[in-house]
């Protein structure tokens, strides 16, 4: 098995069309302002190593095969939760192997070196999924946007 890194996406550009596509077909669709075109703008403008949001791609053999983001006040309900970990995404073919734990974990990790002492995420699993294997503890359900989610948060150690 090939190991898998993690790269700023701001180091992968020719990524972006591809992620900007992930990103459309999973949630991006669900806004009636919005399109391929204009998630793969915002990703371009958001190509950052040194301040969030903070785009980390998963990459095995040159290929990239998730991505996910570290980002400020992803859920505008929620004006006093600051950072939050966002966008997860695995590849199709990647599925099932892992990847989305690691891409989390780098993420965790990288939060916990900007000295960030808690994240949030939230998600349509509402039994917390991935994320309550991961030890994220769930906040509460809303429905947000139309969606019924779940908010979870983890506390980080620097």
């Amino acid at each position: 098995m090939t190991r898998i890194q993690f790269q700023f996406l701001a180091d992968r550009p020719d990524a972006v069309p591809m992620i900007a596509r992930w990103y459309f077909d999973m949630w991006g669709h669900k806004s009636p302002d919005n399109s391929v075109e204009i998630t793969r703008q915002r990703l371009e403008s958001t190509l950052y190593r040194d301040r969030l949001p903070l785009r980390v791609v998963a990459v095995e053999d040159r290929e990239v095969i998730g991505a996910a983001t570290l980002k400020l006040r992803e859920m505008d309900i929620f004006p006093d939760r600051e950072h939050w970990l966002g966008d997860v995404f695995v590849s199709p073919a990647a599925r099932g192997r892992g990847v989305g734990s690691q891409l989390v974990r780098h993420l965790i990790g990288r939060a916990a070196s900007l000295h960030i002492h808690t994240l949030h995420l939230q998600t349509v699993q509402l039994n917390g999924g991935l994320y309550a294997k991961l030890g994220w503890t769930p906040l509460e359900q809303v429905d947000y946007r139309g969606t019924r989610v779940l908010v979870m948060a983890r506390e980080l150690s620097s």
